[in-house]
């Protein structure tokens, strides 16, 4: 395909409509995703916020503030007192790394994994709502496709 044809291609606002606009799509659904699954998560004394950073920790724990914030989707600054709060509530724990002290660490406490393994469950319900009436195939493509578009709009050496 040309770059004429591309290009003739592009959604624009006066040709599309706001629902196919793909910024616009993501943000409703990362939205309303978010809301849901935030409104269930106060019932189990826990924020979105906290998900976030559990579900990163549990990945790869271990992590630093500035790689959290790329993988959660929070500000630094705002997820550092978020960290704080949950090192009072013994969730995670700050630690000097091995090989430089200057660098500091975030891992889960035992109480954070436990608190992690109490809220999957729920996230998961809220990810299978998401993706109901899609073959595998097609959840393999919309994924395929999300982390394509994720390469193209990243901006941190971060995945």
């Amino acid at each position: 395909m040309n770059k004429q044809t591309e290009n003739d291609l592009a959604p624009t606002l006066e040709r599309t409509s706001l629902d196919d606009f793909l910024p616009y799509l993501l943000n409703r659904i990362s939205n309303r995703l978010n809301t849901d699954l935030n409104e269930e998560l106060k019932s189990l004394g826990v924020s979105l916020p906290y998900w976030r950073v559990l579900a990163v920790l549990h990945v790869h724990d271990g992590r630093t503030i500035g790689e959290m914030s790329v993988y959660t989707v929070i500000e630094q600054s705002t997820l550092s007192r978020i960290v704080d709060r949950m090192e009072k509530a013994d969730l995670v724990v700050r630690r000097p790394n091995q090989q430089d002290a200057r660098v500091v660490e975030v891992f889960m406490t035992d109480a954070g994994r436990a608190a992690f393994e109490r809220i999957m469950p729920v996230a998961m319900r809220h990810y299978r709502r998401a993706v109901d009436g899609l073959s595998d195939e097609e959840n393999r493509v919309l994924l395929s496709a999300l982390h394509r578009v994720l390469e193209n709009v990243r901006a941190t050496p971060y995945p």
